[in-house]
């Protein structure tokens, strides 16, 4: 019986112009209403995820940053930082890179050291709780995810720096712009494992959806996983089930025709 539902955002709940389905927040009542617990797994940052969901944020589940955050019924049940030597490693990487911006990620607020209007539509976009920085060394916070945006995509510097931190941290993909880079062994899967401890469930009793590598880890952590149609052929492999894509709200139309919501 499945008792958690966990979406992705982008590229999964929301369609490519960054909107959700007309229907979500009526499907996601009945479904709570039938004692499911709905919640989002993200590589955004909390407020970000939040202002998503302005009317059900207060009965729903947020996974953070990669599953590095996580707050559960209004509590944050699991928080986790770089250490000040990892940190201080991948931002002697990460600024030697030319074009790439880099955003430092904490708890209640990320960082950024450019205000370009490249930077800036970025911003727009995806962090509502942020503040400029001269330079992130000068912050005594610990960061959640440091995370390099690419307008190049994932060219060759990408790859190199996945490769450079892999030994005192973790790098995934984000979309085709964003390399996102946590604590060594944290992931999506994580964060859910918090929930499912506190809401006293297993990982068989949890439906995920997902499309990105970032999103690896859930798809083989839990029994009912989803790639959306649009996902990438890796989460495509290791998923038990598809879904419609993310242009057709394919989470949606997974959720009505599981839980019989007409």
């Amino acid at each position: 019986m499945i008792k958690f539902v966990v979406v992705d955002m982008d590229g999964t709940f929301l369609d490519d112009n960054k909107q959700k389905s007309p229907e979500y927040e009526r499907v996601i009542r009945e479904l709570l209403n039938k004692g499911v617990k709905f919640g989002v797994a993200s590589g955004r940052q909390m407020a970000s995820i939040k202002k998503e969901f302005p009317t059900l944020k207060d009965d729903i589940v947020f996974i953070a940053e990669n599953g590095t955050l996580v707050e559960y019924e209004g509590e944050i049940i699991r928080e986790e930082c770089m250490t000040a030597q990892v940190r201080d490693m991948i931002l002697d990487k990460v600024e030697k890179l030319e074009d790439k911006k880099t955003i430092y990620c904490t708890k209640n607020c990320t960082y950024v050291d450019d205000l370009s209007p490249e930077s800036m539509e970025n911003i727009r976009k995806y962090l509502p709780a942020y503040e400029y920085i001269d330079s992130f060394r000068n912050l005594d916070l610990l960061p959640l995810k440091i995370s390099v945006y690419s307008p190049n995509g994932h060219d060759k510097d990408i790859e190199e720096i996945s490769e450079l931190v892999s030994d005192w941290a973790k790098a995934c993909t984000s979309g085709n712009e964003w390399l996102d880079i946590i604590p060594k062994g944290a992931n999506k899967a994580t964060g859910i494992k918090a929930v499912a401890e506190k809401m006293g469930i297993s990982m068989d009793e949890i439906m995920a959806f997902g499309d990105e590598m970032n999103d690896f880890e859930m798809m083989t952590s839990v029994y009912y996983s989803y790639a959306m149609d649009n996902a990438a052929d890796e989460i495509k492999q290791v998923a038990r089930f598809t879904a419609p894509s993310n242009n057709e709200y394919g989470v949606i139309q997974v959720i009505k025709e599981r839980f019989n919501i007409d």
